[in-house]
C-alpha cells in the first residue's frame, strides 16, 4: 500500500512537472519576442492606413471633422459667457485673448497627429540611446528576449530537472506568471496609446476654453506616462544585463524575479514621479540648515 501511494505521488509530481515544463518552453519560444514588440512604442503605430482614416487625413473626414465641428460650439459658448459676464461681472478672456488662443490651438489640433509622432520619436530616441549605451557597455543587444534568455541560461540551465515543489520551481512559476502579466499590461498600454493619439485633437481643442483645459492636462499626463514607461524599461534591461547571475545562487534568482516584478509595476513608478510634475516645491533653504 505504501509503495502504491508513493508511486502515485511520484506520478502526480512528474505529471505536474511535465505540464509546467511544456508551459515554460512555450513561453520561451513565443512570448519573449512578442514582448519586444510591445515594450517599445515607435511612431510606426500611426502608419496604419485604417488608423489614419479613423483619425482623419484632413479636416473633412475622420475624428478631425468632429473636432473641427466642435469649434462652432465653443465659439457660441464663449459668446454666451461673454454676454453673461457683463451682467454678473465675472472674469473672462477678452475677445483678443480668445481669438489668439483659437488660432494657436486650432492649428495644434489639426497638427496633433504630427505632434504626437514627434513626441513618440523623441522618447524612442532617448530609449534607443539608453539601449545603445548598454550595448556598448555589456556587448549584448539590449532587449527583453536577450535578458530573459541570458538569465534562464545562467539560473536554470536545465529545465528537465525542474521541480514545481522546490524553491527554485516556485520562483520560476512566479517569474513566468510575471512575464504573462507584463505581456497583458503592456499590450493594453499599446492599445491605450493609440486611443490617446486619436483623442489628441480634442485635447488640444480643450485648451481654447479654461473650463475644459483639465482634459488636456489629464490627456498629456496619461500620454507621457505611457511613453516614459519604456525609458524605465530601457534602464532596467541595461541594469539586468550588467548584473552577474550565478547558477544555484538564491540571491541571483531573487533578483531575477525582482526585475520581472519591477518591469510589471513600472507604470506605478512613472505615475508616482509624474504626480509631482505640476507641484512647485515649498521647501526653503533654511529648512535644510
Amino acid at each position: 500500500m505504501e509503495n502504491q501511494t508513493f508511486n502515485l505521488t511520484t506520478l502526480i509530481c512528474d505529471s505536474l512537472n511535465n505540464i509546467f515544463l511544456k508551459i515554460f518552453s512555450s513561453i520561451d519560444n513565443t512570448i519573449y519576442s512578442t514582448l519586444d514588440d510591445v515594450l517599445f512604442i515607435r511612431s510606426d503605430i500611426m502608419q496604419d492606413s485604417n488608423f489614419k482614416q479613423l483619425f482623419g487625413t484632413d479636416i473633412s473626414n475622420g475624428l478631425l471633422l468632429i473636432a473641427n465641428s466642435l469649434i462652432l460650439g465653443i465659439l457660441l459658448f464663449y459668446v454666451f459667457r461673454f454676454c453673461l459676464s457683463h451682467l454678473t461681472y465675472s472674469k473672462i478672456d477678452s475677445p483678443y485673448q480668445f481669438i489668439f488662443k483659437c488660432i494657436i490651438f486650432i492649428a495644434c489640433m489639426n497638427s496633433s497627429l504630427w505632434i504626437c509622432e514627434k513626441i513618440i520619436d523623441l522618447i524612442s530616441l532617448l530609449s534607443d540611446s539608453i539601449c545603445q549605451l548598454g550595448t556598448f557597455i555589456t556587448g549584448h543587444t539590449i532587449n527583453f528576449s536577450n535578458l530573459i534568455n541570458q538569465m534562464n541560461s545562467a539560473l536554470y540551465p536545465s529545465l528537465e530537472a525542474f521541480d514545481i515543489f522546490s524553491f527554485d520551481g516556485i520562483l520560476k512559476i512566479i517569474s513566468s506568471i510575471g512575464i504573462l502579466y507584463i505581456l497583458l499590461i503592456w499590450g493594453v498600454r499599446y492599445i491605450f496609446c493609440k486611443v490617446l493619439i486619436l483623442l489628441s485633437p480634442f485635447a488640444f481643442l480643450s485648451l481654447i476654453n479654461n473650463h475644459f483645459d483639465g482634459f488636456f492636462k489629464g490627456w498629456l499626463k496619461q500620454f507621457l506616462t505611457l511613453l516614459f514607461m519604456q525609458l524605465e524599461v530601457s534602464l532596467i534591461l541595461v541594469l539586468g544585463l550588467t548584473l552577474e547571475f550565478h547558477t544555484g545562487n538564491t540571491l541571483s534568482k531573487l533578483i531575477y524575479v525582482a526585475i520581472i516584478v519591477t518591469i510589471a509595476k513600472c507604470n506605478y513608478h512613472i505615475k508616482a514621479m509624474l504626480s509631482h510634475m505640476y507641484q512647485s516645491s515649498q521647501n526653503k533653504l533654511k529648512d535644510f540648515i
